[in-house]
């Protein structure tokens, strides 16, 4: 499911309350509101959802808050919802926020932390690499059940390992894809420690916890006497789990922590287990679910259950918390609301999921594509669909400059058609206010303010200033060009005009530079790179032109024609003799295209139409190709209808989207490379 991204910002409490942003797909396009500091008083979750309801309309009492929320809702039923609560405010954190409960349009009433469409967690941000999603089955849970020997004398109920295990056994019964190991002996600190660095993806913990003064302790054995409590801080937790994080270097590391409180427990151990997530957050580990209260063993089992089986299905970490809850709700048990998520993912994305391979090559596919990279005979192309996490999409554009400059056709959402009639007014315009969306947009999703005068101008300027190439780590789980430049590769392609790829490979090795198709010269003459493309010192050519040059930017219908007039004319000084020989020789990776992009038509039916692509019959391939026209329920006609498309030029498909693509490839190639 495609969701529109909606973060709900609360900052530090000063004089008026607490200020609030509402951010809508990258973009802060509403004024700042206001929550009150005088927390709404609650009723311990009624079942009629009157907390949901109370706690809604306190958090959107403020006017523009309201505006902004109905006009989230009115533009994206589908909503990633992301609760971002400032290291300012962590009493905040106190709050039930999974009850929301929206009143929506005709009175129906939406948990949102129990909805398909409204995907719920509680964000924290911060300067970590999330790390690419996990790719490897069967997931391997490590299930920590603390049991020292005197919980008594803390007016604590001892915990029966075995029946607590039996437990989870039950709930994740019958999924081959997940892998419980029990931590066997003591359950200690170091213990932990040493079992997770056996490969295990999520830490399944059940205990005690307590919160004093601000700080969060679990009950863990004591290494030294099996009978006596070791109190735990946070801090020492935390640090434990950094440094495994810190070590990880292969697709065996730990991408959640699920704190479960003890269904023994005479007192709840809800904020310590609340207050603990956060810290883990903080110290890199990408989603922790932590409980709130003391959860009903039978909500806790039916919650897992969904839980892990949803989570194995699509690897949507906020996606498979909902499902969860929804579950709970429908059998009708009490503490739907107690399980909370903590994630630092924007997307979500804990684990992947990798993508079917239609093609001649079959069970080769991958060890010959791994090879080609490994021996530096590939050649990746780059579509728009590379920086969709970074640019608006070719049809996001349109939408906006059809808009703007009243385009009076239907078709909004096809770019060349529409920068056509505005080219035909004034081209020049056209071009500078193509960039200046561009750029606002970037800017915009990279949270940065609006441009103000004497800024940069054009968009590469405007990456560059904003020292992308570092922040966007930041930011992106698996950023694609990131990625790309890991291969170190001699050459990449683009039919995009920005520098991101440029930025990524300067970032990696030191050395990289554009290089552009000089399509729009009167006269072409034989030529090539000065000096040639190597793994040493990379080239990145654009094919369609970059920012730098308006006039080399290929947007228009009339462009993309003219473009493959001059390659029909002039296609053998068209690309650089040693781009000509490396494309006829190297397996061609194409990322980011859709079967009706022009830009994709003009190299399968221009540029490569003139080369010998079957003289060394290699793997042209590993086209990762996505369609705005899929349809999840013919999704065989249409791979069929691809793989019929490109049988000619012996191109085999993955079927996924760019991003999964690339985390499949990523992963493979660490492996490849490590082995």
């Amino acid at each position: 499911m495609n969701y529109a991204d909606l973060e709900i910002r609360i900052l530090k409490k000063d004089t008026t309350g607490y200020p609030v942003e509402i951010t809508f797909n990258g973009e802060l396009e509403f004024p700042r509101g206001v929550l009150s500091a005088e927390l709404p008083v609650l009723t311990a979750g009624a079942p009629s959802g009157q907390d949901g309801e109370l706690l809604f309309q306190w958090l959107f009492s403020d006017d523009a808050l309201k505006a902004a929320w109905a006009n989230a809702r009115g533009q994206r039923p589908q909503r990633r919802i992301r609760l971002r609560i400032d290291e300012g405010a962590p009493e905040l954190h106190q709050i039930p926020w999974e009850l929301l409960r929206d009143i929506g349009e005709g009175g129906v009433p939406l948990d949102l932390s129990a909805l398909d469409s409204t995907p719920f967690s509680r964000y924290i941000a911060g300067p970590w690499i999330p790390g690419s999603p996990i790719l490897k089955r069967p997931i391997r849970v490590l299930v920590a059940i603390a049991n020292p020997g005197n919980l008594a004398d803390f007016g604590l109920s001892a915990i029966d390992p075995d029946a607590e295990f039996k437990l989870l056994q039950d709930a994740v019964a019958g999924n081959s894809k997940i892998e419980l190991v029990k931590l066997e002996g003591l359950c200690t600190l170091d213990a932990i420690d040493a079992a997770l660095r056996k490969g295990i993806h999520i830490l399944h913990f059940i205990g005690h916890g307590k919160y004093v003064d601000g700080t969060s302790v679990l009950f863990l054995s004591d290494p030294r006497d099996k009978e006596k409590v070791a109190l735990v801080k946070d801090a020492a937790i935390a640090a434990m789990l950094g440094r495994q994080l810190a070590d990880a270097q292969s697709d065996d590391k730990l991408r959640l922590v699920y704190l479960s409180s003890c269904q023994t427990a005479t007192r709840s151990p809800a904020d310590a287990f609340r207050g603990l997530a956060p810290s883990l957050v903080a110290a890199g580990v990408p989603a922790v679910l932590a409980m709130q209260d003391l959860v009903p063993i039978k909500t806790a089992t039916e919650f897992s259950r969904t839980f892990y089986r949803e989570l194995l299905d699509h690897g949507e970490v906020d996606r498979a918390s909902n499902a969860a809850r929804s579950s709970v709700m429908s059998a009708g048990l009490p503490g739907a609301a107690i399980p909370v998520l903590f994630m630092r993912l924007r997307s979500g994305q804990l684990l992947g999921n990798r993508g079917v391979i239609v093609g001649s090559r079959g069970e080769s596919f991958w060890q010959t594509l791994l090879e080609n990279i490994a021996e530096k005979e590939c050649t990746p192309f780059l579509g728009s669909g590379v920086t969709a996490d970074l640019l608006p999409r070719p049809e996001e554009l349109a939408h906006q400059l059809a808009e703007k400059f009243s385009y009076p056709f239907p078709d909004h959402a096809n770019l060349p058609r529409v920068t056509q009639f505005i080219g035909t007014i004034d081209n020049r315009r056209l071009r500078k206010q193509l960039l200046s969306v561009l750029v606002e947009q970037f800017r915009k999703r990279m949270g940065l303010p609006a441009v103000k005068p004497g800024m940069p101008q054009t968009l590469s300027q405007a990456i560059e200033a904003a020292e992308w190439a570092k922040t966007s780590l930041d930011l992106f789980e698996g950023e694609i060009h990131h990625q790309l430049a890991d291969l170190e590769l001699p050459l990449y392609l683009t039919t995009n005009i920005d520098n991101f790829m440029t930025l990524a490979l300067q970032a990696k090795q030191g050395k990289a530079r554009r290089e552009v198709v000089p399509w729009r010269d009167a006269s072409m003459q034989r030529r090539d790179l000065n000096p040639p493309a190597s793994p040493e010192d990379p080239v990145v050519l654009h094919l369609l032109g970059t920012d730098a040059d308006l006039l080399s930017m290929v947007v228009t219908e009339d462009d993309h024609l003219d473009y493959l007039s001059r390659i029909s004319h002039d296609h053998e000084y068209f690309l650089p003799v040693s781009v000509n020989e490396r494309l006829a020789c190297t397996t061609l990776l194409f990322l980011g295209y859709r079967l009706e992009d022009l830009d994709l038509k003009i190299i399968m039916r221009g540029l490569l139409t003139h080369l010998d692509l079957q003289r060394w019959n290699m793997l042209h391939v590993a086209v990762q190709l996505e369609s705005s026209q899929r349809d999840d329920a013919r999704e065989k006609e249409v791979i069929d209808y691809f793989q019929k498309y490109f049988s000619e030029s012996r191109i085999d498909i993955y079927w996924g989207n760019t991003l999964q693509f690339m985390s499949d490839l990523s992963a493979r190639w660490k492996e490849y490379r490590n082995a």
